[in-house]
């Protein structure tokens, strides 16, 4: 069922912006970690199954839409706007800063960890991805699972490509409702060929429990809408 949203709400989507403006937390200002470890149950705290496994999960949450491409299917309705109380990290000029202090941390407590970018938001810049790729050389623990609408053909887009084709282990970057990549992970509104996400289903209690979207390599993975 679609919401009835109000005209300011409507105003911010179209212009690019999250319904909760003031849940965006200046990064330069913000006192506390921007990857944070998981709290929730559907993302469960450590991976217990597969080539992650004992991985502790931290997580990144950006603004959506104002880093997402306007091609996503779910621009509207992103869930999103069901999360008022998410903390959204600014991606200003002090982004990467942060987020190389808060790894360096991280890294110095766990021999390996699982990053997923992005809870909310999505890669900005060929250059914000080029700073996870060099990332992955700077941290060896570090291993990153996630999904991104910027598609093949896109500046952006390519330059996922390029990195998860070398390193695919530790760059699991699925594109978002782009049917003919295998490694992709499409709504169930684009696409029915694939495998449900068992968190979904039952099947596993969370996706610490599964790891099916960075284990499957053969198949796209099918989400029910949020």
């Amino acid at each position: 069922m679609k919401k009835n949203y109000s005209q300011e709400s409507l105003d911010k989507m179209n212009n690019g912006h999250t319904i909760y403006t003031k849940s965006v937390k200046v990064v330069e200002f913000y006192p506390y970690q921007a990857l944070k470890p998981v709290k929730n149950k559907k993302l469960g705290k450590k991976v217990t199954v597969g080539m992650h496994k004992d991985r502790p999960i931290f997580t990144l949450t950006l603004e959506e839409r104002a880093t997402c491409p306007r091609t996503c299917g779910h621009w509207n309705d992103c869930y999103g706007n069901n999360m008022p109380f998410a903390h959204r990290i600014s991606h200003s000029e002090g982004l990467a800063q942060k987020l190389y202090a808060d790894l360096t941390q991280i890294q110095k407590k766990h021999d390996k960890f699982l990053v997923r970018l992005h809870v909310l938001g999505d890669f900005y810049s060929v250059d914000y991805v080029q700073f996870w790729e060099r990332c992955l050389d700077k941290f060896p623990g570090l291993a990153i699972w996630g999904y991104t609408h910027w598609h093949p053909g896109t500046d952006i887009g390519d330059e996922i490509n390029r990195i998860r084709t070398a390193q695919w282990d530790r760059f699991s970057v699925r594109y978002s409702d782009y049917i003919k990549d295998v490694l992709s992970a499409n709504s169930e509104e684009v696409a029915d060929k694939g495998v449900i996400c068992p968190e979904q289903t039952g099947k596993a209690k969370s996706c610490a429990d599964c790891g099916l979207c960075w284990a499957m390599k053969k198949q796209p993975v099918i989400f029910k809408t949020h």
